[in-house]
């Protein structure tokens, strides 16, 4: 008897279907991965199984844990159920988490919930159970707040809170996206270790189809709330057959052609000299001397036009620190940075005319834009820039419709509000944003690290499109290697606000130099070199 057995699960809201002939199941000890884009029903999957379904919802088909049907349970024996049967880790650790709890006591409320503890016991029991997670009390003491911990740190408190009671199967929804490939393979390996221990079933949704080769036992691929191919992992990536399955795998490693930029020299786009970004620290006694963080620690680097430098490193290493640096929103102790042979003041900041050289693309586009504005008054805020020479009436029609139409977008969709667009179309229409005014460099933060795939793939193909034709040069943050190694001439990378290599990609990625660049590397989910390894295990 399976752990979780889902058959002909069917979910609709209101008139619209969401999920249609679902059968997947899960045995104790067993990874089953669920992956597919955005939309495609993966998350909704798995709140059906915890019956945390919105307003409106009605489902049909069957859902049984244990041999148990949990599909029309009341509240109050689901309540039961979920956290001692069945936990759930969900994406963002900071929105699952209660920033006025401590750790230790939002672990130990599971305890106290379902098994029943007082609040000695239920303690006792958070405490185990983040030494389980690898964070010792010794270090990461119960009366620690959310807000101290890392992204990472904070993903195993999450982690802690599911499986408090031990529950027989564990729903991870999205654990790792957010976090640098370091702390990632860090999370996967305890997720295996805690599959292995306590031979719980883990159901684990992610769009990551490097991650999925190197932890599944079996798959399931989804796409428009349906499943379109399952089985085990290598068998069905090696012989996938599905039209939709065989274009993810393309994505996954897609590389956007590119022209080798012909640098001349020159003026370059962006020289950083030695710049220092320091930051006071609180002072733990009314005595004692105010220490200070160095985030940015000396950094140098240069950009020409045309050339397109990745910076990677790991989560709180420094890279957007720097960024802020750069476009003036940080003040800098020291050193000096130019835009284009126009230095910035480092308390003045930049002026228009510097400022209109560097755009920026930042990590989440519908945070980035105001809602209630319409996208053709977004994509034009530039303009701003421009002083009196800003164009106006149809002049200005034309240079947005143009803007949108680099994009792959059409004129008329600067009608419209950007919650009428997919998370890759208000990725388009933030480029376009920063097109506009035909800058020279423009700063990805992290711009493509929340997309599917598919759309990912796109987006890269758009920026090295319009690289090569307009002579634009980036710098690309991202903590993710096979993005920067796909769309980069030179990469740097950064560590605890050091540049400890810099170099030719391509070179860097072959032969790296520096220990910490040869662990990031091999931290990397490769789907390839995971297939392979598990065929070289025979599994």
């Amino acid at each position: 008897m399976a752990l979780l057995d889902v058959k002909d699960l069917q979910l609709s809201i209101g008139k619209f279907p969401i999920l249609r002939d679902i059968d997947l199941s899960v045995d104790a000890g067993e990874i089953l991965g669920v992956i597919g884009e955005s939309g495609s029903g993966k998350s909704m999957t798995a709140l059906s199984v915890m019956q945390l379904l919105p307003f409106g919802a009605k489902t049909s088909g069957s859902v049984k844990l244990e041999g148990r049907e949990v599909l029309g349970l009341p509240d109050a024996e689901m309540r039961k159920i979920r956290g001692g049967t069945v936990g759930m880790v969900f994406q963002e650790p900071m929105t699952a988490l209660n920033p006025v709890k401590t750790i230790g006591d939002q672990v130990a409320e599971t305890a106290m919930v379902h098994g029943r503890l007082g609040r000695r016991e239920a303690l006792e029991v958070a405490r185990q159970t983040l030494e389980r997670v690898e964070l010792p009390t010794s270090r990461f003491p119960l009366d620690r707040y959310p807000h101290e911990l890392s992204g990472g740190q904070r993903q195993r408190v999450v982690i802690a809170m599911a499986i408090a009671m031990r529950p027989k199967l564990l729903i991870a929804d999205e654990p790792t996206t957010a976090l640098d490939v370091t702390t990632q393979a860090a999370i996967l390996r305890l997720l295996q270790k805690l599959v292995d221990e306590d031979g719980m079933g883990l159901m684990f949704i992610t769009h990551d189809l490097g991650v999925i080769a190197g932890l599944a036992d079996k798959v399931s691929i989804m796409r428009q709330g349906e499943v379109v191919e399952a089985g085990p992992t290598v068998q069905l990536f090696r012989n996938l057959q599905h039209p939709y399955s065989k274009a993810l795998f393309e994505a996954s490693s897609h590389v956007p052609p590119r022209i080798p930029p012909a640098v001349v020299g020159g003026t370059p786009v962006l020289a950083v000299d030695d710049v220092v970004r320091e930051y006071p620290l609180p002072r733990r006694g009314l005595f004692e001397k105010r220490k200070v963080l160095r985030a940015v620690d000396g950094v140098s680097l240069r950009i020409e036009k045309g050339e397109n430098v990745g910076l990677v490193g790991e989560s709180g290493c420094g890279k957007s620190t720097l960024a802020r640096a750069i476009i003036a929103l940080e003040p800098t102790q020291g050193g000096r940075i130019a835009i284009a042979g126009e230095p910035i003041d480092p308390k003045k900041g930049a002026s228009f005319a510097t400022r209109r050289q560097l755009q920026v693309v930042f990590q989440d586009p519908y945070g980035s834009f105001n809602p209630r504005h319409r996208v053709d008054r977004l994509v034009s805020e530039p303009f701003h820039l421009l002083g009196s020479a800003a164009p106006s009436g149809a002049e200005r029609d034309k240079r947005i419709a143009r803007a949108l139409e680099e994009v792959g977008l059409s004129a008329a969709d600067g009608e419209k509000y950007v919650h009428e667009f997919s998370g890759g179309q208000r990725q388009r229409i933030a480029i376009a944003r920063a097109l506009i005014i035909e800058p020279s460099l423009i700063i990805l933060d992290e711009a493509v690290s929340a997309l599917d795939v598919s759309v990912r793939a796109q987006v890269l193909d758009l920026l090295a499109e319009l690289s090569d034709r307009l002579q634009l040069s980036y710098l690309f943050i991202s903590h993710d290697l096979a993005v920067v190694r796909s769309i980069t001439d030179r990469v740097l990378v950064m560590r605890a606000g050091k540049i400890v290599e810099d170099g030719a990609t391509e070179e860097v990625f072959r032969s790296p130099r520096h220990p910490y660049t040869q662990e990031l590397l091999a931290a990397t989910p490769n789907l390839e070199a995971a297939l392979a390894k598990r065929e070289a295990a025979g599994a």
